[in-house]
């Protein structure tokens, strides 16, 4: 009978633990049409009374962003599955398998936006996600960075908060916003509250005069033969047009090859028929570069991240950071009426 009650305390301790353990999660439902690829929410941390370490963020399915603290050291954390690719990260973050961690001294009770966005392709069945934090005193984000996952091709599932909770003492988080996007552009409100939407403008981000910086080298690394630049767009013009200049107010018609510098994997292209499209309505280097070229002309340019897609997650082939190399045959250019 001793043993028997023995065992139970033993199992009864074990539970209490492990309860203490367990993180608190709040889930927000999403029906199946939303097709979110983007979750983002507001928090801020309470005062935090302990050395051990505690943790505080947004998640999905199948990542993690979170504040971190231990013993008055302070990170923010992007988790998520070890069998995933590293494809890009901000800098002075660490880069460990499963995880990516930042130091920084986040504030309790201070407010940040924290992000997790996504792109899947899913012919080739993966795809990108990218943590994000939204530092409030520089007013501009950081990315933490992005994983490349296989297996994931459909849109974000099974957006959630979460905290962890410690015995005599749950940490305190406050959720101010949380939203996610739709595959569209518009957001959804997650939350029963007034709110304006959103405005997230992942060009203006804490890296960017450094990342210019190492673009710069690595363009000039690469040995291309694209020497000239103009405002920033490295190009060499490969056939001479014969038709008018192109201005940045026309819609082009054109055939183009598009791929990453860094591995020249092809990230678009157009095959039979040419696109046809409003330059205003393109990435900066287009802007920039196409009207360098008269119609009947081909231009090759290399446009650093800054100019082209920063450190948004915009398609499953293009990570955060990236420099394109697009080849442009532009067949015809017409002014707007």
């Amino acid at each position: 009978m001793k043993r028997f009650l023995t065992f139970n305390l033993l199992l009864l301790t074990f539970f209490t633990s492990a309860a203490y353990d367990k993180d608190s999660v709040v889930y927000y439902p999403l029906s199946d049409s939303v097709k979110a690829v983007s979750f983002l929410a507001e928090v801020s941390v309470g005062t935090i009374i302990t050395k051990k370490e505690v943790f505080a963020g947004i998640k999905t399915d199948v990542v993690k962003l979170s504040l971190e603290s231990e013993k008055k050291e302070k990170e923010v954390v992007f988790e998520f599955p070890s069998s995933a690719t590293v494809m890009a990260n901000g800098l002075a973050v660490k880069v460990e398998k499963g995880e990516l961690s930042w130091n920084y001294n986040w504030k309790e009770n201070e407010n940040y936006k924290l992000l997790i966005a996504t792109a899947s392709d899913s012919a080739g069945n993966f795809a990108l996600y990218s943590g994000y934090i939204f530092l409030p005193k520089d007013k501009k984000w950081k990315l933490i960075g992005t994983c490349k996952i296989l297996g994931q091709w459909n849109t974000l599932k099974k957006p959630a908060t979460f905290r962890s909770q410690i015995k005599n003492n749950s940490l305190q988080l406050n959720i101010h916003e949380a939203w996610c996007q739709r595959n569209n552009g518009s957001w959804k409100n997650l939350l029963e509250k007034d709110l304006s939407f959103p405005v997230v403008n992942l060009f203006s981000h804490i890296d960017s005069l450094e990342q210019l910086e190492i673009d710069k080298k690595f363009i000039a690394a690469a040995n291309t033969e694209v020497k000239d630049v103009h405002d920033g767009v490295y190009y060499t013009m490969l056939k001479e047009g014969n038709g008018r200049q192109i201005s940045v107010n026309d819609t082009v018609t054109a055939y183009y090859k598009g791929y990453l510098l860094k591995d020249g994997s092809v990230f678009d292209q157009t095959k039979d028929k040419p696109a046809i499209f409003p330059l205003k309505r393109l990435i900066m280097g287009w802007q920039i570069g196409v009207p360098l070229c008269k119609v009947g002309g081909k231009i090759k340019i290399i446009i650093p991240s800054n100019l082209g897609y920063s450190i948004r997650t915009r398609g499953a082939k293009i990570p955060p950071n990236s420099i394109l190399v697009f080849e442009i045959e532009v067949v015809d250019a017409k002014a707007p009426q």
